[in-house]
């Protein structure tokens, strides 16, 4: 053997792995004892997409005898399939941690998706809806015995181009599904729409919509605009109530949540999405203001026990903030239309973000003994993003709806293509589509 030559020893007793240098002198008949100094000392760590972290330590550093006398051919054969089983051993330990990562993103609901494509198109030439379609709001009708979703239209204003400058007069249509997939536009769309008159929350426009189904009776939630064109004027939170979804009785304390103080929601108040847990309602929602040094729109909620009357937490609001980073898909800062659902004891948010050009979304969690406060963002956002230049997502990928059935995770939102036109698609896990 060469003077100093290096060797991979194991010792089984504790399971040890150690890498060590042997002088030659060790090895040479006659020569002196000598002891053999630990060069390597291998940490391995990694995360898990839980957020919680272990620590993997193949522990060196003791001192080992070596023999005064030649090794026989045997003994020299059992420290030569010893140093493969420990190359084999650091090798697999390397790869390890990656598969352990990998199966604990799988584990992560909806944070492997497969796009599936349109699924609510804009309207035809004429149509009350033929400039956007967006926001999609989902619920299993117990009644009708199918898949029903409310939406965002808006007519076409301007005939020779696409974009938010081009519509108006948004209301709120219908549409029915038996899988989730195929759907089917109401033809009685649009069943909700401005009203009241001038001075009114919504005078000019309801976008937005969320329908929460209780006791055979719709609630409706929308935001309410006062000016012409895309989501102009005050914003502020209404309800309606209907128990066939086509006649609806306005609250007369509307609106139910508007813009208040100077702080994350002194601007604007966006998309609700509701839900219940231990007997009390909690609405969660973006509203637009000032928050850790940036202007823009964030996550928050309130809460109630009848559903009309609201209490914004503003002590712990917003829940969520955008990063705010330069290069960051969520750049911009924003956090906006939050869907939650719950598996197991975890509750999980899906929200949309934007680098200021691209929209995409990602998801945060906390425990059922959190809830609804002490959310963590998952590490590998955003779970969608953006397609290819000719793709029907190429411009936005964003404000999620969150559909969760016992075989599949659908993540409904609204694609914008490079040439601004806005529609509704869907994402699954696990794929195919069909």
């Amino acid at each position: 053997m060469h003077p100093h030559s290096i060797a991979f020893c194991m010792f089984p007793q504790k399971g040890h792995l150690h890498w060590a240098k042997w002088s030659q002198r060790s090895l040479l008949p006659g020569g002196r004892d000598d002891r053999t100094t630990v060069k390597k000392r291998v940490q391995i760590n990694f995360g898990v997409a839980s957020g919680f972290r272990k620590h993997y330590l193949i522990r060196c550093g003791r001192w080992f005898q070596a023999r005064k006398y030649r090794m026989s051919m045997k003994t020299m054969a059992t420290k030569m399939i010893w140093s493969v089983a420990g190359l084999l051993l650091l090798t697999l330990g390397l790869q390890f941690p990656r598969e352990v990562q990998k199966n604990q993103d799988e584990l992560v609901p909806g944070s492997q998706l497969v796009k599936c494509g349109i699924v609510v198109k804009l309207g035809m030439r004429g149509a009350w809806d033929d400039g956007m379609v967006e926001s999609p709001s989902i619920w299993f009708d117990s009644t009708s015995k199918k898949w029903g979703m409310v939406y965002a239209g808006y007519k076409r204003i301007d005939t020779t181009r696409r974009g938010y400058k081009t519509v108006s007069n948004p209301q709120v249509g219908l549409a029915w599904s038996d899988d989730l997939i195929d759907w089917k536009k109401d033809t009685r769309s649009p069943v909700f729409g401005p009203g009241g008159g001038e001075g009114k929350p919504d005078a000019a426009g309801t976008t937005g919509p969320h329908v929460w189904f209780e006791g055979g009776t719709y609630y409706l939630f929308y935001i309410g605009l006062t000016a012409k064109g895309y989501e102009r004027g005050e914003k502020t939170l209404n309800l309606a109530t209907s128990t066939d979804l086509i006649r609806w009785k306005r609250y007369e304390g509307n609106p139910v949540i508007r813009p208040e103080g100077t702080g994350w929601r002194k601007e604007a108040i966006w998309h609700p999405n509701i839900v219940k847990a231990r007997g009390i309602y909690y609405l969660f929602f973006n509203a637009s203001g000032a928050a850790h040094g940036m202007n823009e729109e964030f996550i928050g909620y309130a809460t109630s026990t009848d559903l009309y009357h609201w209490v914004v937490d503003d002590e712990n609001s917003p829940l969520i903030v955008g990063s705010g980073k330069v290069g960051a898909w969520d750049a911009s800062g924003r956090a906006g239309d939050p869907s939650l659902y719950k598996i197991g004891n975890r509750w999980y948010m899906s929200y949309y973000s934007w680098d200021r050009k691209n929209s995409s979304d990602g998801i945060a969690w906390t425990t059922e003994e959190e809830f609804p406060l002490k959310w963590r963002l998952f590490e590998k956002n955003p779970v969608l993003t953006v397609g290819g230049s000719t793709s029907f997502d190429a411009l936005h990928a964003g404000k999620p709806f969150i559909v969760q059935t016992e075989r599949r995770h659908y993540h409904f939102y609204t694609a914008v293509d490079a040439a601004e036109t806005r529609q509704i698609a869907v994402a699954v896990s696990p794929g195919p589509c069909r």
